[in-house]
């Protein structure tokens, strides 16, 4: 009877930490990932709203314990098409079509979070670790932050412009707004 009442003991526990957590989706509308490039006669930045992002959320704890995020290649739009069809060619998207990242450990002191996680970006899986603020507001919360990468580290030919190949630092920054 004893061991059945602690079988029964360990499993309302165990459901109850499954059940304090909750799969929060980012909006749409609000969120999004943008890349910013530089070339030695001018620099831009391409954004995508277009982001799929999901997050694994404690109630109980009220902290974020995973996050994965994926977007497409050829989301990202710069506001130049010439340039963002090139970069799709560049970027071999019909063959390589997504970003994604996923968490692999998330350290929180206060409202700084620092993420650890592989980004996988042109078939190639890197780890990367970046700073990221996060904000609740109201029944929101919002995840700032940003980290730089190297093109050549993901197997990607520079493209270039009057024959100057544009810097191998990309830098990345992201909004992902999270309704509770």
């Amino acid at each position: 009877m004893k061991i059945l009442l602690f079988c029964f003991a360990t499993a309302l526990i165990a459901s109850a930490s499954i059940i304090d957590k909750t799969n929060l989706k980012a909006d749409k509308i609000n969120s999004y990932i943008s890349y910013h490039c530089i070339h030695s006669l001018h620099e831009w930045t391409g954004v995508n709203k277009n982001i799929n992002c999901v997050m694994i959320y404690d109630n109980a704890t009220n902290t974020i314990e995973k996050v994965a995020v994926v977007g497409k290649v050829g989301d990202f739009d710069s506001g130049n098409p010439n340039r963002d069809a090139h970069s799709v060619e560049v970027l071999e998207a019909i063959q390589y079509p997504n970003v994604t990242f996923s968490s692999t450990g998330i350290a929180v002191n206060g409202n700084n979070l620092k993420v650890t996680g592989n980004l996988t970006f042109h078939n190639v899986t890197k780890p990367v670790t970046f700073d990221a603020v996060r904000e609740d507001k109201n029944q929101n919360i919002s995840v700032k932050g940003s980290f730089s990468i190297l093109l050549t580290d993901y197997k990607i030919d520079r493209p270039s412009f009057m024959l100057m190949k544009v810097e191998d630092k990309m830098d990345l920054s992201f909004v992902m707004i999270f309704n509770k």
